[in-house]
């Protein structure tokens, strides 16, 4: 009988071997790149092999299983070829065979994101976390992913997280401090949608303060009765040294505390206990403090008091005492002041109930 040999044929004659010539369609994977798809836990058509662009970095990962270039490029190949899928799932692969590799699990989010999986995209940045959890990307995407799921709670926590740990402001997008509000509104707590807004202003006031935060704070001003949640009148206090805080007599639900200088007001585990807050269990923050970086939870006070000057319902942030570097009981926060007009003028400290809305 005929047959079809392959040129292996005749090499096998010498050894009395004869290897059958099977027609092999164009571009299939051979052996090696075959295991090295499914070590990748991906499958891929003969032609999107064949693409040079997808092929090279493929033999490039089989000859070196954790080529941290080789992944990345062909992550870019196969989103650029319609794999994004693929893409994402050979990423996470890599970086759990690989002993960890941010910008791999970094690029595997950005692409879960985009196709809506945002289950998948949540559970791949906590893992992204905990290689990293000091950056702000990670907190950022997951924020990005609770959204998506419409876990509002969890999601601000970690903008807030991502906000704290940036590292300079000047340079920080918007995005985190609007999604914030919106989230808050989602919850229907608008007086704390306004506080996102106005640390956003505070940054650069003459560029952020536009008819689009107005409107906004107006808004919410409006929708949670927030006027009504302030009172007091005029109030100064000496501005401090430099390098230095201020020092003043506020009452948190009728506890005295605490110092100025923080982002939220910021208390003490065994003084928040104190003035009764009420937590949120089920948050986790963190927070830039003067000994580096502190987790904290989310809580609320009923009133915020600093001389005549009252705020009601005040989103605060609750570390341990031993994660406190304050002297006082805690930190007077944008939480709080962002509700009342503070003028500094190097030497006084003035803070007014007229704050525009």
């Amino acid at each position: 009988m005929n047959g079809l040999l392959c040129f292996g044929a005749i090499i096998g004659a010498l050894t009395s071997l004869t290897v059958p010539c099977r027609a092999q369609a164009p571009g299939a994977a051979s052996g090696d790149v075959a295991t090295t798809l499914t070590r990748l836990a991906i499958e891929l058509p003969p032609s999107v092999i064949a693409n040079e662009t997808v092929h090279g970095p493929l033999d490039e990962l089989t000859r070196e299983r954790c080529d941290r270039d080789a992944i990345l490029q062909l992550a870019n190949a196969l989103a650029q070829a319609g794999y994004r899928r693929e893409a994402a799932t050979a990423q996470i692969s890599f970086s759990s065979q690989c002993g960890g590799y941010v910008p791999a699990l970094r690029g595997a989010v950005n692409v879960l994101l985009k196709l809506s999986d945002f289950a998948a995209a949540e559970t791949i940045a906590s893992d992204l976390i905990k290689l990293d959890p000091y950056d702000d990307n990670g907190y950022f995407l997951r924020a990005l992913a609770r959204d998506g799921a419409q876990s509002y709670k969890s999601a601000i926590d970690d903008y807030i997280t991502a906000v704290e740990l940036f590292g300079d402001k000047a340079h920080i997008s918007s995005v985190s401090y609007y999604n914030m509000a919106r989230d808050y509104e989602r919850l229907g707590k608008f007086c704390n949608a306004m506080l996102p807004l106005e640390q956003w202003i505070a940054l650069d006031p003459s560029r952020h303060q536009t008819s689009k935060t107005q409107a906004m704070l107006s808004t919410y001003a409006a929708q949670g009765g927030c006027a009504a949640a302030t009172s007091g009148s005029t109030e100064s206090f000496p501005a401090a040294p430099p390098g230095g805080v201020v020092k003043v007599p506020v009452v948190v639900n009728n506890q005295h505390g605490i110092d100025t200088g923080a982002s939220f007001v910021t208390l003490k585990e065994s003084f928040a206990k104190k003035a009764h807050i009420v937590l949120d269990e089920g948050s986790a923050v963190r927070m830039r403090t003067a000994n580096g970086i502190a987790d904290g939870k989310l809580g609320e006070a009923d009133t915020i008091a600093l001389r005549s000057l009252k705020a009601a319902r005040v989103p605060v942030v609750v570390e341990s005492d031993s994660a406190a570097a304050y002297g006082a009981d805690g930190l007077l926060g944008l939480s709080f002041l962002s509700r009342f007009n503070v003028t500094i003028d190097g030497r006084t400290i003035k803070i007014a109930t007229n704050k525009p809305r």
